[in-house]
């Protein structure tokens, strides 16, 4: 059986691992640890790493001092009490006692840890971003850091990632995921305390790829998908990579001015390689996630489901089952926050209602709604600050304990009055408000079905809902379109979520 479909002990992978990568006999600790990082504040901090084989390494932080003693395989790790947060820099100092090294980590501050994780738009970087040269000439964040993971595809768990810790800076910041950037100037500003990011993200990967294989083994509906990667050989595994690393190279070069050739035609664009390991089941859980266990987070970011958009039904239970599943590789109950797609031609409205139902079943997640920032004809809306404060917000509310309104208006229910429809919704807040003139977005339908445009009015905590053609109304509808026009919020300035009061229990696939 190949390696990738190999189940060992989850919280030993990354130790079990690491010497795979970290040969020799010089200490050296995990590739998470390095100058500029931030640790989590308030919690058990482990640090890890290798050294020589029955070395004594002792890790001195603050006035904190652990030793461990480096296993037959050199693997050694330490775990330092839980500190209060802190922005003064300070040295954190490892040494092996038998002449293996010593090694000294600059400019560590202690405050909160967040991975930021899932497919494009996650990745998606300040200098894409809607006004992006006075954003990153903007983002002078000495209290904030970010380690991007450099891009790993992996059969079985890694033995660690490639990346460093940077402040954000004017300098830095052109490179920092968009979303968790603008998150973190929103969370440090209220917090008043250091923010690390740790981005995690590849584009154009199903959830498949971030999920064990041993779980979709054992949920079922991925059959093909495994059956597809199994057989793989690593030799085969690291061609098709290079392939499509290659592919990406030659797109993503800028090509030559027509001008330049005269009126010689521009070649169309290349077609991909058929076979990507973006879709290879826990590709990615193995090269990108496992070997970050068991650094300490907060909590987690995630904005994926564009590669797994046609099929909301299975992603309702992958999406649930890979939040269990990261949260008992980490050993807590991380909170989950995540975004719900935004309007775009290729996203089916059922999609989003998955994305709500998984909201609503699953504990301590958190849903970020999108309607206003999408763009019909781009899957990468550039409008990043809004999801990541709105990110920024739900968790003050979920995690931190804020008393703050943190989600838009959200279907309750509904009553049939007088030839209209009375929908009713929680969290309104401070009342409700159409934006830019009278509300849009709304359908209703009668018994016979067939949804037609219909007139909405706010009243109080509440819409009414009518159309002329439809005397005796029986369904409503807002936001249920690929790229709807809708304008409902709440005063506190976040958007309605789309929803349809004729829901049937398995999400519309079509």
């Amino acid at each position: 059986m190949p390696a990738m479909f190999r189940s060992l002990p989850l919280r030993i992978l990354p130790l079990l691992a690491l010497p795979l990568l970290l040969h020799g006999g010089d200490l050296k600790p995990a590739a998470l640890f390095t100058d500029h990082m931030v640790i989590q504040r308030d919690k058990p901090v482990p640090v890890w790493g290798h050294a020589d084989p029955a070395d004594t390494v002792t890790v001195s932080f603050g006035s904190q001092k652990k030793s461990a003693i480096a296993g037959a395989d050199g693997v050694w790790r330490v775990t330092l009490d839980p500190m209060a947060a802190s922005a003064d820099g300070r040295d954190l100092q490892i040494d092996a006692a038998k002449g293996g090294g010593k090694v000294t980590l600059s400019d560590v501050l202690v405050g909160e840890v967040w991975l930021c994780s899932g497919q494009s738009n996650m990745f998606f970087q300040m200098k894409g971003v809607e006004n992006s040269a006075a954003e990153i000439a903007a983002a002078d964040h000495p209290s904030i850091r970010f380690f991007r993971v450099k891009e790993q595809f992996a059969q079985s768990p890694a033995a660690d990632v490639s990346g460093v810790w940077k402040p954000l800076s004017p300098e830095s910041a052109a490179e920092c995921s968009a979303v968790a950037c603008f998150f973190a100037m929103a969370l440090e500003a209220k917090l008043k305390v250091p923010v690390g990011l740790v981005v995690s993200s590849v584009g154009g990967t199903r959830i498949e790829t971030w999920m064990r294989p041993e779980l979709l083994e054992r949920l079922g509906g991925s059959a093909d998908l495994l059956e597809k990667w199994r057989h793989v050989s690593a030799t085969d595994f690291e061609r098709i990579a290079a392939d499509y690393r290659a592919f990406q190279a030659r797109r993503d070069r800028p090509r030559e001015k027509s001008e330049a050739r005269g009126n010689a035609a521009v070649s169309p664009p290349e077609k991909p390689p058929v076979q990507r390991c973006h879709d290879c089941p826990g590709a990615l859980h193995h090269g990108m996630i496992a070997p970050l266990q068991p650094y300490a987070v907060r909590g987690v970011l995630w904005y994926q489901g564009e590669a797994n958009s046609g099929r909301p039904a299975a992603y309702e239970k992958l999406l649930p089952a890979m939040i269990g599943d990261w949260r008992k590789v980490w050993g807590v109950d991380l909170p989950f926050l995540f975004v719900q797609l935004p309007p775009f031609k290729g996203t089916h409205p059922g999609f989003r209602e998955a994305q709500h139902r998984i909201w609503k079943g699953t504990p301590r997640t958190a849903m970020v709604v999108t309607m206003d920032v999408g763009e019909a004809g781009n899957i990468h809306p550039v409008r990043k600050r809004p999801v990541g404060e709105r990110l920024a917000m739900a968790a003050r509310a979920l995690v931190y304990g804020e008393n703050i309104v943190a989600c838009g208006p959200v279907y309750r229910g509904m009553t049939v009055e007088e030839g209209s429809i009375l929908v009713s919704f929680d969290h309104t807040g401070s009342g409700l408000v159409a934006r830019n003139g009278e509300l849009s977005g709304f359908t209703v339908a009668g018994s016979e079905g067939g949804f037609v445009p219909a007139r909405a009015v706010i009243q109080g905590d509440k819409v009414r809902v009518s159309a002329d053609s439809i005397p005796q109304p029986k369904a409503v509808r807002y936001g249920w379109a690929q790229v709807p026009v809708v304008n409902l919020y709440n005063a506190e300035g976040i958007p309605a979520a789309p929803f349809r009061s004729d829901a049937s229990a398995t999400p519309a696939a079509d």
